[in-house]
This record gives structure tokens, sequence and C-alpha cells, in this order.
């Protein structure tokens, strides 16, 4: 048990004590008919291949799974979580208040049992780039006199050319994690990467990667070219449009970590279709598209437009009185 003092804030000059319970974190090995045993309690644990580390059902220790934190798979750094879990818990339930079309189980909370923090794996790409670009840009001047209306339109090739540094472009390393979920809860502040300890796995669930380093290049890629043209692009200015002609970059002093992001994440099933709800574990950042119940619109719908008519059909008999 860690205990810990700190300063009443709605009581000062007054102390109290905040509890923070941190569990012995301990690591179970897979049997082999492909089982994990809880090496504390001894209960079955129900992981795969994929899980660096889950929590005991029956002695609710956080057990981590050696084979998926050791070798190739233990990360270079992680960034530990900075939301706690009620925080996340306060987040979620704020964004669902109020939203009178979200399914029935929204409305008794029972949704916040699926909201858990989780390590997601993350690929960090590190280059040197020269970027050599062309744009086509256009100028148009409108005059006119007595007889007609003018439109002169010029035509431009504009060339550019930069070196950039690229630290740290993220892509995430799970096929589960959508990367329009991942890349909208960014940025990261990097400079709170930390040397990776399993210790830190404790009360969070985490997965390895399941994307190789090989395939999430092709994103980073993707990545770096659309940055480098927007910051090359921003250099072509005083020009009515400017699109990209040719572009060429290479890049240089390549480098590849492997690192575990904190992340807040609620998912849920309605109507067959997988909603996902994300919350950056550091910076508090969310996004995400929650479900909506068919028929509560329906519902509303129809209310409104009850409503509607009774109010039209008093105000035509009132006017119609007046007649």
């Amino acid at each position: 048990m860690l205990q810990e003092l700190a300063r009443s804030e709605d009581a000062p000059g007054e102390q109290r004590i905040h509890w923070e319970e941190r569990r012995e974190t301990v690591a179970a090995e897979r049997t082999e008919d492909g089982r994990y045993i809880c090496p504390s309690c001894g209960g079955e644990i129900q992981a795969d291949e994929n899980t660096a580390s889950t929590r005991c059902p029956y002695c609710e220790n956080v057990v981590v799974i050696r084979q998926t934190v050791s070798g190739r798979f233990e990360p270079d750094a992680v960034i530990p979580f900075q939301v706690e879990a009620d925080r996340a818990r306060q987040m979620l339930e704020g964004f669902c208040k109020g939203k009178r079309l979200l399914p029935k189980n929204f409305r008794d909370r029972s949704y916040l049992k699926n909201l858990k923090g989780c390590y997601v794996p993350y690929w960090l790409f590190d280059c040197d780039v020269h970027a050599d670009m062309s744009f086509r840009a256009t100028r148009t001047r409108m005059w006119s006199d007595s007889n007609y209306n003018y439109v002169k339109t010029s035509h431009y090739l504009v060339n550019r050319s930069g070196t950039m540094q690229f630290d740290h472009v993220p892509v995430d390393g799970s096929v589960r994690m959508s990367d329009e979920t991942t890349e909208s809860i960014e940025p990261f502040d990097y400079s709170a990467l930390t040397e990776f300890e399993p210790a830190y796995l404790a009360g969070y669930e985490t997965e390895k990667y399941d994307v190789e380093a090989e395939t999430a290049k092709n994103r980073a890629d993707e990545r770096i070219y659309h940055s480098a043209e927007q910051e090359l692009a921003h250099t072509v200015i005083g020009y009515d449009t400017v699109r990209v002609s040719k572009r060429f970059l290479h890049a240089g002093n390549c480098r590849v970590h492997y690192v575990l992001l904190p992340v807040w994440l609620f998912e849920t099933v309605y109507k067959d279709k997988t909603y996902q709800f994300a919350i950056n574990g550091q910076t508090g950042k969310m996004v995400g598209e929650l479900p909506m119940d068919r028929g509560a619109f329906f519902k509303y719908l129809f209310g409104f437009t009850g409503i509607g008519t009774v109010v039209l059909s008093l105000l035509i008999l009132l006017i119609g009185g007046a007649l």
C-alpha cells in the first residue's frame, strides 16, 4: 500500500490522507494446452496471444503474460497514464449526458463498465527529410469597361525545397484500433516517454503489436509526405489557387521505436455495428462515435410532430373564430 498525504483544497489548514492501492504485478506462463494460470490464486485467466497484461477475475491481481512483453515484444518506452479512472468515467458520462437518443443502457450508466484503460502499441518513426516540390498556381484579375467584362488568369510553376526533421511520427500497431481513432486523440507529449517497466502495466489492459513495423511504415510515409507538402505549400503565398504538381522526398537517418501509449477505450456493439470511443490517457482529449436508438429518435420525432399538429390546430381555430 502506498500512503500519500495531500492538503485538502476544500478545507484549508486541514490535511487528509488519500490512499492509493497499488497491486503487485505478477507474471503468468502459458501452459502446454494454451491456458494461462494466475500465479497468485491459481485461477484460469482469459487471454489470447496478443494480451500483454490483464486482471485476474478471482483475486484481481494484474497479471503480465511473459511471452508478450519480452524479446521483440518488449517496448522501448512507455508513457504512463495521467488521466485516472474516475476522471475518465466522468468525462465519458459528461459526454453522454443530455443525449436523449442514446440506447436505453446509457440512461442507467451501465455503459461505464465497458470503459477500460489500455496501453496501445505504437510505432514511432524518426527521420530527416529533404523535400523538393513543384506547385501550379494561378492569379486571376477581373475588370470591366463600357463594353466588356474581362478576366485574365495567369499561370505559374512554383518550386520549393527544404530540409525537415520528423521526430516520433506515430502509427498504432493494433489491428483492433482504427487509425481514425488513434490519430484523432493525438498529440501525445513524447517528452514524457519513460523506460519500460512491467509495473506500469498494473491496473491496465495491454496488447502486443499485431501490425508489423514494415506494414506501419506505409502509413508513416503517408503522414510524412502530407506534412512536408503542407509545410512547403504554406510558403506559396499570393496566389488564388495552388495545387501540387510534383513532389520528391529523400529520407535519411531513419529510426523506429516501439512504445506503449495510454488510452481509455470504450467499445460497444449496437445493431451489429461496433462503436469506438477513446480518451487520450495522458492529455484527456476525447474522440469517438456513439450509437443512436432509432426507436427513441422516432419517438421524439412523432412527439414533436404531435405537439406541432395540436398547436397548429389551435391556431387555425383561433384564427377562424376571429374571422
